[in-house]
Order: structure tokens, then C-alpha cells, then sequence
């Protein structure tokens, strides 16, 4: 399969990558040096496997799911509400790969066996000499790219949410196939893509190489950790090499202004967050300033979010004990099942029909004020959270108005001289293939 891949209609086309030119040209000496001319982007490299694309399918959800759970550090969490709604959206592409040393004659999965050909002089897979038609070969999913084409009320910016693949499966250009399969599956209008990722993750470098410029970034979630909360950088990339000017009607270099949100407030942190530009002259890996909403009481020193956080969680262990296991009443106490009654032969074994059953009173009002206190501390909790959304939202106006023309103020500085971003240490050439017809001829 070729490194470039459209998605027509939900189905996958493969283009050749020789119909596509690279955006810059290849420095045989040292491709991809900062600031200098990038790689075109090679095919997934899978010992003995093919990698393809298609578009993802609610069924994915199961192994989606496992992938997320283990990689959550890195991933953040998403609801399967959610990732479900976002698979019948049509914003996942999967990465599938066949294997043949693991499926037997039938295609039966038969072990994690090292990696081989697999691959007959004719093209057919073989498995123990018996040849496989592609078609019909099973596929094992190796990785996913979980992104929209309009971020933020935008038509012209894409933002990625998660991009995973399996860890046997890492630095073999799956990933920037994904990412590049993405590009052209997005609407021609969109003509910037972006994503948040955490400043210790070496994800960062991965975004980095693909062409990514960091232009901003803000303060992550977790005041309540010792070691303070992270950073998350705010990556952004033109995907578009080539538009058409409007004065000549000839194909020039993209220069589509890059852009950013001065503030964002939504997501799993449920917080305000201010985003700021990284200066000139500042890597985004290097120390940023943590700041985050007023949460001080005056003169107290105490940071109430801190506090409510606390006694929410505090909240939800207690309503979690009271639950008990299944089975059982409250602090786990063995629900009374009524005795059986058993008619047979006109003998009644058991109570006597239309005898009241009898139970003791102390039992009665013990479960009547256990059920009384988990209410209570439901009602609690219920009011503790909506308190603690209160008391996340405490910018002061005037700081949002500064973050807001701050932001206006470094893009408009930044379009008239690019010099002030970091240089590009762009490796590979992942960017959308336009094609138009222009007065030139065709040019893609």
C-alpha cells in the first residue's frame, strides 16, 4: 500500500505516492535538518505484514477501549458514549495489519510467532503454502486515529483527540500514515490541524517530526498532586502544501495564519484555562509559568477547589461503601429473602397463607437509617459538585482580556515575521495532496 490514502464514501482509495510530489524538495545529505528541506513520508515498514487503512466501525469500540485503558496516562480517558458516537461520526480511521506467520491454513490465529515474509513470488500471503487472497485475509487492528475537521466553531482547523498504536507496532511509520490518511479524509476547507499533548510525554517529538510547530500552551490538570500539575503543549501544522492565489490564480506555498484559543474551558479538566504563546528564543520543552484561576480565599491562604476536591472524592468513597456488593443492603448487610412456601398435595410447607411475616423491629430501623444516611450523603455529593463547577470558574475578566489581545497581538506579529517560530524540525514531508485543475495544467 502506498503512503497516501484518500477516503471516498467511507471506502478506501489507495493513491501511488509517486502522484504525489513531496511539499519540499529531499536533501539527500541530511533530510529533514531544522529548518531545511523534509523527507517524503515513507509506507508503514511492518516486517512480513501489510498495513491498511479504513475508515473505523462501531465494533472497534472493545479493542479501541483496552488500547486507551492502558495507554490513559498518555490518552486522558474518553466515555464510551462518547468514542462510540465519535466511530458513527466517521472520525476514526483504523490501522489494520496482516501478519501471515500468525494465521494457520484456514487463517486461524495460531501464535505471536516472529516475524516473516509470508509472501509468494505472485503477491499472494501464504500460510503453510497455502496461498490467501488479500481480500479475504483476516486483519489484526494495530492502531487509531480519533480526529475532527472542525475544532472550536472553525471550519478551517482540524484538532486531533487520540492517536495510539500498539506498542509492537510503534516507530514503523504507522502512526504517520494514520496521520496523513487523516489530512485527506478532512474537508478541502480545512486548512489547519492542531492537538494538546502533555509536555512530559515523548509524544511531543513525534508531533515535532510530522511538521508540527508548538505555538502555545497552558496549564494542565492535577493541583492536587504533589509534584503540580502538567503542561500541555498546543501543536499546530498547515496541511495544505500548495492554494490557489486568488490575484494570479497560480498555486503558491500555503502561509494560512496560524491560530490558537486564548482560553479553553472544556474537556476533562472542566476548568478554565488560560493559553499563552511561547516566547521567541523558548523550546517547548523548557519551564512554564503555572497559571491557573483563582482558588485563594483572601487571607485565609486555603485553596477551596483543593478543599472541594477533597470532599468530593472523600463523598463518593463513602456513597461507594454504603452501596455494599450486589446482593447485599447497605454496609453490606445480607438482604432477608421471604420464605418459601411450597403447595403440595394440600399440605402447606412454610408460613400459612395470609400470615403476616415476622420481623424484628431493631432490623426495620437499622436499614431505614442506612438508607436514610447513603441519601444523605448522595444529596451531599450532589452539592459539593455542583459547588466545586462554581468555584472553577475564577479568571478575573481582565486577565482573559489581556490572554485575548495577547494572543491576537503574538499571531499577527508572527505572520509578518514567521522567523519568530521556532525553526521547523519537520523530518517527513505529511501534509493533504490538493489536486486542481489551474492555469498551469494539473498540479496536485
Amino acid at each position: 500500500m502506498s503512503d497516501v490514502v484518500r477516503i471516498v464514501d467511507r471506502e478506501v482509495i489507495d493513491i501511488q505516492s509517486s502522484s504525489v510530489n513531496p511539499v519540499n524538495p529531499v536533501n539527500p545529505v541530511n533530510p529533514g535538518v531544522p529548518g531545511g528541506p523534509v523527507a517524503p513520508l515513507p509506507m508503514a515498514q511492518v516486517a512480513g505484514g501489510e498495513i491498511t487503512i479504513r475508515p473505523g466501525v462501531v465494533g472497534d469500540f472493545a479493542w479501541m477501549d483496552v488500547l486507551q485503558k492502558a495507554n490513559n496516562k498518555a490518552l486522558g480517558f474518553m466515555h464510551r458514549a462518547t468514542l462510540v458516537g465519535h466511530l458513527e461520526k466517521g472520525h476514526v480511521l483504523v490501522a489494520e495489519c496482516f501478519e501471515p506467520q500468525r494465521h494457520g491454513e484456514h487463517g486461524d490465529q495460531i501464535g505471536e510467532g516472529a516475524p516473516g515474509s509470508g509472501v509468494s513470488s505472485g503477491g499472494a500471503r501464504t500460510t503453510g503454502g497455502t496461498p490467501i487472497p488479500p481480500g479475504e485475509a483476516p486483519a489484526t487492528p494495530v492502531g487509531y486515529v480519533l480526529g475532527v475537521d472542525r475544532y472550536l466553531k472553525r471550519d478551517e482547523l482540524g484538532v486531533i483527540y487520540q492517536m495510539c498504536v500498539a506498542p509492537e507496532y510503534r516507530r514503523s511509520f504507522v502512526a504517520a500514515n494514520l496521520l496523513k490518511a487523516k489530512f485527506e479524509a478532512s474537508a478541502y476547507g480545512c486548512r489547519l490541524y492542531c492537538c494538546w499533548c502533555a509536555q512530559d510525554l515523548a509524544a511531543n517529538r513525534f508531533w515535532e517530526a510530522m511538521g508540527f510547530v508548538p505555538l502555545a500552551f497552558r496549564t494542565g490538570g492535577g493541583r492536587t498532586k504533589k509534584a503540580g500539575p502538567r503542561m500541555h503543549i498546543f501543536w499546530q501544522k498547515r496541511v495544505r502544501g500548495r492554494r490557489l492565489d486568488p490575484q494570479t490564480r497560480a498555486w503558491v506555498d500555503d502561509d494560512f495564519p496560524y491560530w490558537f484559543p486564548s482560553m479553553t474551558g472544556a474537556g476533562a479538566i472542566g476548568e478554565d484555562r488560560i493559553v499563552l504563546p511561547i516566547p521567541p528564543g523558548t523550546h517547548w520543552s523548557d519551564a512554564k509559568p503555572v497559571v491557573l484561576p483563582e482558588g485563594l480565599r483572601k487571607g485565609e491562604g486555603v485553596d477551596e477547589v483543593k478543599l472541594l476536591e477533597d470532599e468530593v472524592s472523600r463523598l463518593e468513597r463513602e456513597k461507594k461503601k454504603g452501596k455494599g456488593k450486589r446482593g447485599q443492603g447497605p454496609r453490606g448487610q445480607v438482604e432477608k429473602k421471604p420464605p418459601r412456601r411450597v403447595t403440595a398435595g394440600g399440605l402447606h410447607f412454610g408460613p400459612v397463607p395470609g400470615d403476616p411475616e415476622v420481623v424484628s423491629s431493631s432490623d426495620t430501623a437499622n436499614d431505614e437509617a442506612e438508607a436514610g444516611r447513603v441519601a444523605a450523603v448522595a444529596a451531599e455529593l450532589k452539592e459539593k459538585k455542583k459547588a466545586l463547577r462554581r468555584e472553577k470558574k475564577k479568571f478575573d475578566p481582565a486577565q482573559v482580556a489581556f490572554a485575548r489581545e495577547l494572543k491576537d497581538r503574538w499571531l499577527e506579529e508572527v505572520q509578518a515575521q514567521p522567523g519568530l517560530l521556532a525553526p521547523s524540525a519537520a523530518k517527513y514531508a505529511v501534509r493533504r495532496g490538493i489536486e486542481a485543475v489551474g492555469p498551469g495544467g494539473r498540479e496536485a
